[in-house]
């Protein structure tokens, strides 16, 4: 948020999408078209300024009680699939993420589990799939910007610097996953 005199301007980016920046005024007086001459310039000179997307983080623990951060995984492309034993398009797109997987060593994935079930019972229900990628139980407070859902299998893909590039809702496959990644590189 930047101060104007009297009128904070809220400019929120959107890099992701087609509508870059959409800016707001607290102070309805500013709304003027005298005053929209000024307003125009500023942003303009704000958003030169390099806007970049904070890395996003967090630490939730794996099925064995270990911490693990997306921020280990710094310098790799990773893949956040949130997915539950309940959800059928999930249990569907378990064997694409674990051949995405042990195709690209160079991606990490990353499972969460969004729903609370013990960690015995979320490895008994993972057997049969043969995971072999990290699998992360949901805390109880929300992972933002990940968070809310709009629906599971939610898969986001953050980028080498921690930037949250793209957030997929549905199931995906192995060959869209690449073509997501290919895509931001």
């Amino acid at each position: 948020m930047h101060q104007v005199g009297a009128t904070n301007v809220i400019i929120v980016t959107y890099p992701q999408t087609k509508n870059f920046f959409r800016a707001r005024l607290t102070n309805p007086c500013m709304s003027t078209p005298h005053h929209r001459r000024f307003l125009v310039p500023l942003l303009i000179a704000l958003l030169c300024t390099g806007v970049r997307a904070e890395p996003v983080d967090f630490t939730l623990d794996d099925l064995d009680g270990k911490a693990v951060s997306l921020s280990d995984f710094r310098g790799r492309w990773v893949v956040v699939n949130f997915w539950a034993s309940w959800c059928s398009p999930c249990v569907r797109e378990l064997p694409e993420l674990v051949q995405y997987q042990q195709h690209n060593p160079d991606v990490q994935v990353l499972g969460i589990n969004f729903e609370e079930t013990s960690p015995a019972h979320s490895r008994e229900f993972l057997a049969p799939f043969g995971i072999n990628f990290p699998n992360l139980k949901i805390a109880k407070t929300p992972l933002v910007p990940f968070e809310p859902l709009e629906g599971l299998p939610t898969t986001a893909i953050v980028n080498p610097a921690g930037e949250m590039l793209e957030r997929h809702v549905g199931p995906v496959t192995a060959t869209h996953l690449q073509s997501i990644i290919d895509r931001h590189r």
